[in-house]
């Protein structure tokens, strides 16, 4: 079956560094925004970076639309865009692995860089970092991150801040 990617970039014209996954987990496609799996480790590694807290799907005592609005404006304060690299794809298996991904189109990340000041993209896993150098031809060139997945199990939650930190000196 077809798949649409789901949400909106998230981006102003402010926003400096772009971050990039591959495309929505079923979970997240459930919660309705970005890393709505509870397990991903994204959203805890942003917040620890930036030294802030932020809520996410694990937090009950807020719905998801206050978590995915509480979630945008943290972006946007930090000058972070968000998106995912693929339009359309079909999944091969009824699971979340990027493996069982295959791509039928990319999204126009072009214009995200053209509507911001986006200077630095930053690919959020392998399968991330290939789609982009594969499909997506940019003036920019794009800087690997290790997989906030839990699927990434060989870096520690430590490890992945200590790598992710990198993105502060883009904005």
């Amino acid at each position: 079956m077809l798949e649409l990617h789901s949400f909106e970039p998230i981006f102003n014209q402010e926003s400096r560094a772009l971050i990039l996954g591959s495309f929505p987990s079923l979970k997240s496609k459930e919660f309705g925004f970005y890393y709505g799996n509870s397990y991903n480790r994204f959203w805890s590694v942003l917040a620890a970076i930036f030294g802030s807290t932020l809520p996410t799907s694990k937090d009950k005592s807020l719905n998801p639309y206050e978590i995915i609005e509480m979630q945008k404006a943290f972006l946007l304060k930090h000058h972070i865009a968000l998106w995912d690299c693929i339009k359309e794809c079909r999944r091969k298996k009824h699971n979340s692995s990027d493996e069982n991904l295959e791509i039928i189109s990319v999204n126009n990340i072009s214009k995200l860089l053209d509507q911001s000041k986006i200077k630095a993209v930053f690919c959020n896993g392998n399968t991330t970092m290939n789609v982009f150098r594969r499909y997506i031809n940019l003036p920019i060139s794009a800087i690997k991150l290790p997989s906030t997945s839990t699927a990434n199990a060989s870096y520690s939650k430590e490890q992945l801040i200590k790598e992710w930190s990198q993105i502060k000196s883009f904005i």
